[in-house]
């Protein structure tokens, strides 16, 4: 969903000040002749409004930024108009801040950057931020579940299950399978939901 705007191979950078953030991969630029240009960070999906460490990421990439002068290397846009872009701020990469602080998921569907596949891998392997969790849900999936409301937060290592006594299956909490508990959900322990003989969900597990 990447639509060009430039020739191949080229870039155009814009220099200006983090004014406003939406999340950690996204925030509005003011360049220096005073336009704004909504960023989109290039190769990198950082979590959403609701997951876990959204906040952080969103901290993270205002304090990278904040109060410094913001090189903004544009490669395209999206459907969304925003300008896909690798940001750098005296010369360190926010791109690959993020993913090396375990702060964001290298986006594979549009970026094959090798450099970024090895600080996730790294990320991954020091088990930092959002690679601690024991089932981080992709930004990409969290986005696909439509209405689903968002379930509370739990505690490591419990688990959601059914209320119903038919059910078989324990979930973690942003699983869509308990949309379908017409008798509403409560969470408990790993263990208990073991000793109940319930299994783990085929599709959040």
């Amino acid at each position: 969903m990447l639509l060009p705007i430039l020739g191949l191979g080229q870039t155009k950078t814009i220099e200006g000040k983090l004014i406003a953030i939406g999340d950690g991969d996204t925030f509005t630029l003011l360049s220096q002749n005073k336009t704004q240009y909504i960023i989109r960070l290039n190769g990198i999906d950082c979590p959403e409004k609701g997951q876990d460490f959204s906040k952080k990421a969103t901290t993270f990439t205002y304090q990278f930024c904040a109060k410094q002068l913001v090189q903004a290397h544009i490669l395209n846009t999206d459907k969304y108009g925003r300008y896909i872009a690798n940001v750098f701020v005296n010369g360190a990469s926010l791109n690959e801040a993020l993913i090396a602080q375990g702060l964001a998921w290298h986006y594979t569907k549009y970026s094959n950057n090798q450099t970024l596949a090895k600080l996730e891998l790294e990320a991954r392997s020091k088990r930092l931020n959002i690679w601690s969790l024991n089932n981080p849900m992709a930004p990409w999936l969290f986005r696909k579940r439509g209405t689903l409301e968002l379930l509370a937060p739990i505690q490591p290592g419990n688990v959601y299950i059914c209320k119903s006594n038919s059910s078989k299956t324990y979930h973690n909490k942003m699983c869509q399978g308990l949309s379908k508990c017409s008798k509403g959900t409560r969470q408990i322990s790993l263990q208990e939901a073991i000793r109940m003989g319930k299994r783990s969900c085929g599709y959040c597990y």
